[in-house]
């Protein structure tokens, strides 16, 4: 299963809503969510621009799911004084969690269920 540390989810994706104590469980269940919906592509194993993709599509859905338990989605944040308003929204968990998947792995072909190793540009040498 596809490993991203907290490391990652705050300095190349540029998350912060998730404190580092609670990072180790949502990445977990959000590494488990995108392997399932790439058919269990998504490994350490690809290469690096299908893994960096991977790696983002789990701090994604990471997010979704820890403003999911927040109450929702985040419609605005204060860094300041640290401040997030939450909106609802006329999407399931399911779709948000799909959706951030697909912000990243759309065109990588890892979301395709037909066989063989997924065809994309990130794969030519």
């Amino acid at each position: 299963m596809l490993k991203v540390d907290y490391a990652f989810y705050t300095d190349e994706y540029g998350g912060g809503p998730i404190p580092a104590e609670a990072w180790p469980q949502y990445s977990r269940n959000a590494a488990a969510y995108v392997q399932a919906v790439t058919f269990g592509r998504a490994s350490d194993g690809l290469p690096e621009p299908l893994r960096d993709a991977c790696r983002m599509a789990v701090c994604a859905v990471a997010e979704v799911d820890f403003g999911q338990e927040q109450g929702g989605e985040v419609a605005s944040a204060t860094n300041d004084g640290y401040s997030e308003t939450y909106v609802v929204s006329g999407k399931t968990p399911e779709q948000r969690r799909y959706g951030a998947v697909s912000h990243y792995l759309a065109m990588t072909g890892l979301l395709y269920q037909g066989g063989g190793p997924p065809c994309c540009f990130a794969m030519r040498p």
